[in-house]
């Protein structure tokens, strides 16, 4: 096995990302095909609709891949001009129908927008939060309560310090915020890039923690966000 920064199944597919290099497995982990349409490209996506995967790339590009005709359908650029091409441009998720694809997007104010496409052409539909003093590190889709939810902080708060929560995402703004502490914070978004890279011993490189125990967690933002609401409203 090669040593890949992202390697995620579907169950009948796996995507290994090198970075410069993006390789298609079938269920038995037999080579399908391979891809190098993109450079500086760590982090991959499947759609729950099992047709495509889609692929970030650092430069700010995505690329759209086919599963069943193992082939580049299309690569689009999502920043550029006012948007940063930063590795801080981490997570990605589709929406539970596949019909929607979110992209957090970090933009030279040192905030962030998110970006929502069309999955049916990849068009952009529309672009939340430009103007905020919001930073997004995770946006994340939970079954169990049918909503998503984001990780991040809040910029120049009136007391010059940052202000870290996880909040909900309801009629495209963000609601029902919680607060949580920087170490909290800062635990969770480094959970959550491990998490995405299929938990690699590459990617876990990048983890202080220790990474078997690490593994074995099973974090997510909705049960962050429930616990923190709970306790609030007791």
């Amino acid at each position: 096995m090669r040593n890949f920064w992202t390697y995620i199944t579907n169950g009948e597919y796996s995507v290994g990302c090198t970075g410069q290099t993006v390789y298609l497995f079938d269920k038995n982990n037999i080579e399908l095909a391979k891809f190098r349409d993109l450079k500086y490209a760590y982090n991959a996506v499947f759609s729950p609709k099992g047709d495509v995967f889609v692929v970030r790339s650092n430069e700010g590009l995505l690329a759209v891949y086919s599963l069943a005709e193992r082939k580049l359908m299309l690569k689009l650029r999502y920043a550029n001009g006012k948007d940063g091409k930063q590795p801080q441009d981490q997570s990605g998720c589709f929406s539970p129908d596949g019909e929607r694809f979110y992209l957090i997007v970090y933009r030279d104010d040192l905030c962030s927008s998110l970006l929502v496409y069309r999955t049916s052409d990849f068009s952009l539909e529309k672009r939340l939060f430009d103007g905020s003093n919001v930073f997004l590190d995770f946006i994340e889709y939970d079954i169990e309560t049918e909503r998503y939810y984001l990780l991040g902080f809040i910029r120049n708060t009136p007391h010059g310090d940052n202000t870290y929560f996880v909040g909900r995402l309801a009629q495209d703004s963000l609601s029902d915020i919680e607060y949580i502490t920087e170490n909290e914070h800062e635990f969770y978004r480094e959970f959550k890039e491990f998490e995405a890279s299929g938990f690699t011993s590459k990617s876990a490189l990048m983890i202080p923690y220790d990474i078997d125990k690490f593994k074995e967690c099973k974090h997510t933002l909705a049960k962050l966000w429930i616990y923190y609401h709970n306790k609030n409203n007791q």
